[in-house]
């Protein structure tokens, strides 16, 4: 029970259709599991409510409201949901994202680029703003954004990359700006986790068989596989737990060691 009583909101908390489970859906299982009340956000109600029956289903407490966190209005309205339900806001968990397949600059469509900077960036932003003054009022808080290792690496996911290095300096400008607030500030930064967004995504783009590319993203990681959601859930549990009382401004990569091969 790690996250006792605490309350949590949970950015992302749907996933795209495919085989196994993502990132958010298995964070909220997690947080669930360890005590936390969860509310729960997505643009897509349909698969928001399944998170949510399943989180229900093993007899823990969850809202949903359907939200794009690149309108200030529903970042304000999640953290309404979260006060007007539980009186406190604990932890927000930003897992909203979405990415785009360039391969070159010149390829860059100005639209893409632009969707996936208001969601990956701008979004933390608007859902970083929307729950700092209670947390500041209550003077605690834990934020912690989804990052990416293509933030230090090279892969060509132009704008997605590009988001995900300005989220790192981002949210390490947050920790410094509230820790007088005690309010926590981090990025899980993930490597190559095996998640319906993450091969769906790169199947859609590139016609490979699902398999192959299980077989081509393992074989790029020091330890030999892709992670799981739930290895990177129980990352996002220690975060937003007390045992991390003292972690703030880190970029924690969470990559299987892939990282290493950067530099």
């Amino acid at each position: 029970m790690q996250l006792k009583d605490k309350v949590a909101i949970i950015a992302g908390a749907g996933q795209t259709p495919g085989e196994g489970i993502g990132n958010g859906r298995a964070t909220a299982l997690a947080f669930a599991r360890e005590g936390a009340r969860l509310v729960l956000a997505s643009r897509t109600r349909q698969s928001l409510e399944e998170t949510r029956d399943m989180v229900r289903a093993e007899g823990f407490e969850a809202e949903t409201i359907a939200a794009d966190i690149t309108r200030a209005e529903d970042c304000a309205a999640m953290a309404a949901r979260a006060m007007e339900r539980f009186g406190r806001i604990d932890v927000l968990h930003n897992n909203a994202a979405v990415g785009a397949f360039e391969g070159d600059t010149v390829k860059i469509d100005p639209a893409e680029w632009r969707r996936v900077l208001d969601i990956n960036l701008t979004g933390a932003v608007l859902a970083s703003r929307a729950v700092l003054p209670a947390m500041r009022a209550q003077q605690a808080g834990c934020i912690t954004h989804v990052g990416s290792i293509a933030a230090v690496a090279s892969y060509p996911i132009i704008a997605y990359k590009a988001s995900k290095a300005a989220l790192n300096e981002f949210t390490r400008w947050l920790a410094f700006e509230n820790a007088k607030y005690n309010i926590r500030c981090n990025v899980l930064q993930l490597g190559l986790i095996d998640t319906p967004l993450a091969i769906e995504g790169y199947h859609a783009a590139s016609g490979a068989p699902r398999e192959e590319l299980r077989r081509q993203r393992a074989a790029q990681v020091p330890m030999g596989r892709m992670g799981t959601a739930w290895e990177s859930a129980a990352v996002a549990v220690f975060l937003a737990s007390d045992a991390a009382s003292y972690v703030s401004g880190a970029i924690l990569p969470v990559d299987g060691a892939i990282a290493t091969k950067v530099g």
